[in-house]
C-alpha cells in the first residue's frame, strides 16, 4: 500500500524540518497516532532510531538517510506490529516562501499476509485516515505550538487504558 500526501504549512521550512528531523524522537509531542516515543541508538549507523507506541501497535524505526540541506528524511520500520510486514517513509520539506512550506510524506507499507488477506479491507482505510490526521496534527502543532484536538483525545484514551492495565 502506497500513500503519498502533500500539505502546505504556514511556517518557515526550517521550523517544519526541526519538528520532523531535529526532534525526530519527539513525534509523541504532536502526532495523534503516536502516544509515546523515545530516541534509541542504532549500532553501526550514523543516524538514530526511535521507538513508538502507536495506534497500530509498538513500532521501532531507523533513519536510513537525512539530507539537512535538501530537508529530506527517509526511515524504515525495523520492528513492526503484527499487521505489517514492512514500512518505509520519506518526508520532504520544501520552502515556498519565508513563512510557507510544502511537506510531502511518501509511505510504502506492506501488510503481513494473513492480516492483509483477512482484514485488509478494514486496515487500509484506517491507515489512510490516520495518516491524513497525522499530517493535520503536524500542521496544527507547527502553526499554533499546541497539540490538536485529535492528539489530546488520542493521548487521553491511550493513557487511561494504559493506567487501567497497570492497576
Amino acid at each position: 500500500m502506497k500513500i503519498k500526501k502533500t500539505l502546505l504549512i504556514s511556517a518557515p521550512a526550517t521550523k517544519v524540518w526541526e519538528t520532523l528531523y531535529t526532534n525526530y524522537a519527539d513525534s509523541c509531542d504532536w502526532a495523534s497516532t503516536v502516544n509515546e516515543s523515545k530516541e534509541r541508538e542504532v549500532a553501526g549507523s550514523e543516524y538514530m532510531g526511535r521507538t513508538c507506541s502507536t495506534v497500530f501497535g509498538d513500532v521501532s524505526e531507523i533513519i536510513d538517510k537525512a539530507d539537512e540541506e535538501k530537508m529530506e528524511l527517509q526511515y524504515h520500520l525495523d520492528d513492526t506490529p503484527f499487521i505489517m510486514k514492512a514500512a518505509n517513509a520519506n518526508w520532504k520539506v520544501k520552502p515556498l516562501s519565508v513563512n510557507t512550506s510544502e511537506v510531502t510524506m511518501d509511505l510504502d507499507v506492506t501488510l503481513a499476509t494473513l492480516p492483509g488477506l483477512l482484514m485488509g479491507w478494514m486496515i487500509k482505510p484506517k491507515m489512510r485516515k490516520d495518516l491524513n490526521q497525522t499530517l493535520e496534527d503536524l500542521k496544527y502543532y507547527i502553526e499554533t505550538g499546541k497539540q490538536s484536538e485529535a492528539k489530546i483525545k488520542s493521548d487521553k484514551k491511550y493513557f487511561k487504558k494504559k493506567g487501567n492495565k497497570a492497576a
